[in-house]
């Protein structure tokens, strides 16, 4: 973090020493003001309608070019790599502005800075709300356009309710789905049996798996309806190992997504993740995935 802030303080140090120290008037700064509003309304309204080349668009593609996102460095092609897929996974953004400065170092500098706070909705159905958000932009007028040439995010996000699929989709109604008795061939002579049973909002479940008649491991779930996140948040527990979270929603009526508890956040990201898609209300499938690649189908059907 010291390393950060003193290449910044060495940022704002050859960029004023590199210019004449003229003052600008209070006229040039409502121009020049004019002008870089117009490219960060350019920015914002990318990130709002998710349009990954519009929201790239005021950063200048060079070397020189440093975007810090919450202690994290990225440069040009850094942002093009990490931040276009992230878009892609996007259903909508809403950004807030709070309050926003301008300063003038010169008539060629402008440091914009905010406070603000977005809500972004997910397509997968998760939400996060970056609350409160700062910013700090470094434009530099370059070919006659004011191009952005060094910039620092920093937010504290929490998970909250997606305001779009939460419309749509009742998740503790799609969660009844799951309730019964349910029985899937998980390996060599292997059967799980899984048991769902109401409680409340949630669920109470108890599974075994059996090989050869044998039961070689068994243990208990408690799901519980967390209605500020729209949300399923499972507690496991198996004889013999540690507990285990986890948190899972629907992301339309017949699918639904689970993830461990710790990448609900940033779910594009995580490790393991599991995919359960009711073919019939009589039949699901469960495809584990592994580092973006399947390493597993599971097909359950239901004991009558």
């Amino acid at each position: 973090m010291k390393t950060r802030l003193i290449f910044l303080v060495m940022l704002i140090v050859c960029i004023s020493c590199g210019t004449n120290n003229k003052p600008v008037s209070d006229a040039q700064k409502e121009k020049i003001k004019g002008e870089v509003k117009e490219v960060v309304n350019t920015f914002f309204k990318g990130c709002e309608e998710v349009n990954f080349d519009m929201a790239l668009k005021p950063f200048l593609d060079s070397p020189d070019f440093l975007y810090i996102n919450n202690g994290y460095a990225f440069n040009y092609k850094d942002c093009e790599d990490i931040f276009r897929p992230v878009f892609a996974s996007m259903l909508n953004q809403k950004i807030t502005i709070v309050d926003e400065k301008y300063t003038f170092p010169d008539n060629s500098t402008v440091f914009y800075s905010n406070h603000c706070k977005s809500l972004t909705n997910y397509k997968d159905g998760h939400a996060i709300l970056q609350d409160p958000t700062v910013m700090l932009f470094i434009f530099k007028k370059i070919d006659n356009s004011w191009k952005i040439i060094y910039g620092v995010e920093s937010y504290i996000q929490q998970n909250v309710k997606n305001s779009e699929t939460s419309k749509e989709l009742n998740q503790v109604e799609l969660n009844k789905q799951f309730d019964g008795s349910w029985k899937s061939e998980v390996g060599k002579d292997t059967t799980c049996f899984w048991d769902v049973k109401p409680l409340g909002t949630g669920r109470e479940t108890s599974f075994k798996y059996v090989t050869k008649g044998k039961t070689i491991s068994e243990g208990k779930s408690l799901w519980g309806y967390d209605t500020k996140l729209d949300k399923f948040l499972n507690a496991e527990m198996i004889k013999g190992m540690d507990n285990e979270f986890y948190a899972s929603w629907f992301i339309n009526k017949t699918k639904c997504l689970m993830f461990a508890y710790g990448d609900i956040s940033n779910p594009e990201n995580a490790k393991t993740k599991w995919d359960m898609e009711f073919k019939s209300q009589n039949l699901f499938v469960m495809t584990t995935t592994i580092n973006n690649k399947p390493v597993k189908v599971e097909t359950w059907t239901r004991v009558k």
